[in-house]
């Protein structure tokens, strides 16, 4: 037992049991299956939000388990092992889920919450726009104000369940736009399905087959009033509000990727002769065992460091970014020496390592670049 399995509380044990039941008996029998044909798993979403999974960090008020930010990334952690993608998914709904929370009115929070938690409804941020990243003095989606609410128009890329979403929480610029305000706000809009305008095309990626993003494009599309989330201007600090959580939750996502690597490499090495004894003999492949095994558990405990700290109420950025690309470069590092431990089964589609790697690549890239997460360690380290 881990210092920090000592030092988990009943709570944590109770959802910790929770992701165990859901990633053995729901995920993986389907990991495969929502690999091979990259459909949309809602059904497992579902089964995530019937297990208590979705509303981990949600007051019971609105459904859900009223855990710390610990109990979530000890899940995704577990869920991720199983299925970057759905671990994915599960995340980008989590994080466009607490903005409701923390920012809607008492109204919106009883209308999307109970829904949200429950996997009934799914949810999507987006921000980033093709020619302005996720600058707010930059984005060119406009919320026009009329009569009766508002109408966006603009472009989007990326952005975690896109188009599937039930509810897209998107970062537009108000007009006319108030003084002394930049007037990036928060609309919620609702599946493409449901109103004109709103048109959505899935981009195919190298990895996290079944995590569903794109580009989103909205053209005069119209809200009520009410579809404002939070105060005009409060957009920026509404996305980003999360930011601590949202890379400390990629780290943990790549330390399960990591993990289901390296126990495969380590079951593997046991059970495959070569030369008379099992391959794990070789001090060629022990090497690699053991510097896997010291990458992981590096990575895990700078990502429950920031957990913890998150969790009572101390998060802090540097402490993320240092978490998030640790564990991104320990999951990419593990996957790819699992292949070279298997060989060149390793590089066979009907095995799991290939698409751990390729999982694990995109976490250097997304929720801030690898390069980005390191200038923001080294600006805080040398107090720029």
């Amino acid at each position: 037992m881990t210092l920090l399995e000592r030092a988990l509380s009943e709570e944590h044990h109770d959802v910790l049991d929770r992701a165990e039941s859901f990633a053995t008996e729901s995920l993986a029998p389907r990991a495969e299956e929502i690999e091979r044909t990259r459909a949309f798993p809602r059904d497992v979403v579902e089964a995530a939000g019937d297990a208590g999974l979705l509303g981990i960090p949600v007051p019971e008020e609105y459904g859900g388990l009223g855990g710390d930010f610990l109990s979530y990334c000890l899940a995704i952690e577990r869920i991720a092992e199983e299925s970057g993608a759905v671990a994915e998914t599960i995340q980008g709904h989590t994080f466009a889920m607490l903005p409701v929370l923390n920012f809607g009115t008492d109204t919106q929070r009883e209308r999307l919450l109970p829904d949200m938690v429950a996997g009934d409804a799914i949810g999507s941020m987006l921000l980033t726009e093709p020619g302005a990243g996720s600058s707010p003095t930059e984005l060119g989606t406009v919320a026009e104000a009329t009569d009766t609410g508002y109408r966006i128009s603009g472009e989007k890329s990326f952005g975690t369940n896109a188009g599937v979403a039930d509810i897209h929480l998107v970062v537009a610029r108000k007009r006319p736009q108030p003084e002394d305000s930049h007037g990036v706000s928060v609309f919620l809009v609702p599946n493409p399905d449901e109103v004109d305008g709103f048109s959505f095309e899935r981009g195919e990626y190298l990895g996290m087959h079944g995590h569903v993003t794109g580009d989103s494009t909205f053209d005069d599309v119209a809200v009520d009033a009410d579809a404002l989330l939070g105060a005009v201007g409060q957009g920026f600090r509404i996305a980003m509000g999360t930011i601590d959580m949202a890379r400390t939750g990629l780290g943990a996502i790549g330390c399960g990727i990591g993990r289901a690597a390296f126990d495969e490499a380590v079951e593997y090495a046991g059970d495959r002769r070569q030369g008379g004894k099992a391959v794990g003999e070789y001090q060629a492949v022990q090497v690699l065992v053991a510097e896997m095994d010291s990458r992981l558990e590096s990575a895990r405990s700078l990502v429950y460091d920031s957990a913890v700290r998150i969790a009572d109420g101390e998060g802090d950025t540097r402490v993320s970014s240092r978490a998030k690309f640790t564990a991104s470069e320990a999951a990419e590092f593990c996957a790819r020496n699992a292949m070279q431990v298997y060989g060149g089964k390793g590089y066979r589609t009907d095995y799991p390592l290939e698409r751990y790697y390729r999982d694990a690549r995109i976490l250097a890239i997304i929720g801030g670049t690898t390069e980005i997460q390191k200038t923001t360690v080294a600006s805080a380290a040398l107090g720029l």
